[in-house]
């Protein structure tokens, strides 16, 4: 009589959500977008909605350069996560890339009193408020966003979004 064997199970646990995060963010760093994009699928369903998946699928979009999507994951992560910066930034940063700045400036306005230490929040008010013509609105952001980090004035500097700020303001007039 033949001896039955039972048959073996696959013992390997599926990767960790956590793994497949770390996955996504190294294809990210070398480009591979949709090496990237099938990690973020392969993540298991009930962990979608993790801050760190989320912000993950952010990223992706971000690179991608898909500003709906960015806007709908931001939103996303803002709302079910408001502790987590990223997904306001994300999100006003996709509303401005579709030239829909007076709605970016009004998620960060909404962000900041929960992150009021959060530089890039202040750096990208400044930003919005430049490109809506509030420049001394715009002054006083920038100049939060170096009280946070000194280095903001440099960057600020090379950023297009400013360029009316510079026509006004020297960069020793901001503090």
């Amino acid at each position: 009589m033949p001896v039955l064997r039972k048959k073996r199970r696959n013992t390997r646990s599926p990767l960790t959500a956590e793994v497949r995060v770390r996955f996504v963010e190294g294809y990210l760093g070398l480009g591979m977008l949709r090496q990237a994009a099938a990690e973020i699928r392969a993540i298991r369903a009930k962990d979608r909605h993790l801050p760190a998946v989320l912000a993950a699928r952010a990223e992706l979009h971000l690179e991608a350069k898909e500003w709906e999507q960015l806007i709908a994951i931001g939103r996303e992560l803002a709302r079910r996560h408001p502790g987590t910066p990223q997904g306001w930034i994300h999100w006003a940063y996709a509303l401005r890339e579709l030239g829909r700045v007076e709605q970016a400036l009004q998620v960060l306005l909404e962000a900041e009193p929960l992150h009021p230490k959060v530089g890039v929040i202040h750096f990208n008010l400044a930003c919005y408020h430049c490109l809506l013509g509030d420049l001394r609105s715009a002054k006083r952001r920038l100049e939060r966003a170096c009280r946070i980090k000194s280095d903001w004035k440099t960057t600020a500097l090379e950023d297009p979004d400013l360029k009316e700020l510079w026509n006004h303001y020297t960069p020793e007039q901001i503090s």
